[in-house]
């Protein structure tokens, strides 16, 4: 029986935009049992996509109110199911294992744990995040690197994001959380990734971040720029809950790149980065400061490979002679985002040619 409440858990998961693929280890299965009892994950099993509130569950699934309403809090604390507010009431949802599951694990994550993630990200996670032409996740450029004159897009402007936001949470990099408890990574800042609204209130009841204002938000996001660190956040034209600050050797998107060669891995902003070889000096700075390996330098001068640019604009201000150009690519070759996340969500299943079930 317990067996077959995590095979069924793992299925529900399956059917989601990013997936939760089966393996020959069934690694997959013990991570859900790091995560799940067997009453909790048969309980996540009742959850929709859509958040619902306890009498609502009870009322579909024949439970107890007021013993289901307790159920779902605590498993929401664990970060099992997502948890939101509906005027007065608290409501619950399902969520995918990423983006999603796997973050709220946090405070819950040891040596095991990420161990196990790395072998099912090798052997089915990667295949099912990578497998699509419209990524969850587009890099926002260095706004301060987008020349003047040109018109800035709700989605390229990670200051307009904060400004956007009611409340404002940051929280470790669990990248390089992970990392680290791996003995590896790198010496990047860790308090990096930013949550906003409603998904801030989650991870500060769930004492995963702590609140921080408007301007501190904006300090450490100079900060994450100064460090060498890519903004990412949902492929949304609208609707930005988060914004992550990514390094090449930590991030689980950026090493896709890097790894596992899928340079589709992350939406490119639209910009991208040009080298003057006249002027530059071959210094290097900005072959370090790239996270993605598109930069090369020989004895004379440096050169951009604009297939692998992301356009997040990190080398630019660096260069000592001021050789690197930030430029927008043409608007026919423009990333156009989804609406928002439900939509990026349903964007991606069309693209799988799965079911989106709410």
């Amino acid at each position: 029986m317990a067996e077959n409440v995590y095979e069924k858990l793992r299925e529900r998961l399956d059917t989601l935009a990013i997936g939760y693929p089966k393996t020959d280890s069934g690694v997959e299965i013990k991570i859900l049992k790091k995560i799940y009892t067997e009453e909790e994950a048969g309980l996540a099993l009742e959850l929709k996509l859509l958040p619902e509130t306890p009498d609502k569950i009870a009322s579909r699934t024949g439970s107890d109110e007021a013993e289901l309403a307790d159920k779902l809090y605590a498993l929401s604390i664990k970060g099992g199911i997502y948890r939101t507010r509906r005027g007065e009431s608290l409501a619950y949802s399902i969520l995918p294992y990423v983006p999603g599951i796997y973050e709220l694990q946090l405070g819950n994550l040891d040596r095991e744990f990420v161990e196990m993630h790395e072998e099912y990200t090798r052997q089915g996670l990667t295949r099912e995040v990578f497998a699509i032409k419209r990524p969850y996740f587009k890099v926002i450029p260095t706004e301060k690197e987008i020349p003047t004159q040109l018109e800035v897009f709700p989605y390229e402007s990670v200051a307009g994001m904060i400004e956007r936001a009611t409340k404002v949470a940051v929280a470790d990099c669990i990248c390089r959380v992970e990392k680290k408890l791996l003995d590896e990574g790198c010496d990047k800042p860790v308090n990096a990734c930013m949550m906003f609204s409603e998904i801030a209130d989650f991870y500060i009841e769930n004492e995963l971040a702590r609140e921080v204002s408007k301007e501190e938000a904006k300090k450490l996001l100079d900060e994450a720029e100064e460090a060498g660190l890519v903004h990412c956040s949902m492929n949304t034209f609208s609707d930005h809950r988060a914004i992550c600050n990514c390094c090449g050797c930590c991030c689980g998107i950026l090493r896709g790149i890097n790894e596992h060669n899928h340079p589709e891995a992350v939406a490119k902003s639209n910009f991208y980065a040009e080298i003057d070889a006249d002027s530059c000096t071959a210094c290097e700075i900005c072959v370090d400061r790239c996270q993605v390996g598109a930069i090369t330098c020989d004895d004379d001068y440096a050169v951009v490979d604009k297939e692998r640019c992301i356009g997040c604009g990190l080398c630019v201000s660096p260069c000592p002679s001021e050789s690197i150009s930030f430029l927008r690519i043409p608007e026919e070759e423009f990333g156009e985002p989804s609406k928002d996340i439900p939509n990026l969500f349903m964007d991606i299943s069309r693209e799988k040619d799965r079911t989106f079930t709410i």
